[in-house]
């Protein structure tokens, strides 16, 4: 029954570690866009969320 347990707690910590791989991508990615355009501000930041998502799938 412990191996169960063990199991479950291990995919959580695996989970977490990729959320956290994430945001630290997604955080370098934002730093080295240039997201201060009017056209971006006028849209909504679609064009923006369109460019991190696309370089995110890169």
């Amino acid at each position: 029954m412990l191996g169960i347990n063990l199991q479950g707690f291990r995919e959580e910590i695996d989970l977490y570690t990729e959320i956290r791989n994430t945001i630290a991508e997604l955080t370098n990615l934002l730093k080295d866009m240039n997201t201060l355009t009017p056209d971006i501000c006028d849209s909504e930041f679609e064009e923006l969320l369109q460019a991190i998502a696309q370089r995110l799938n890169e």
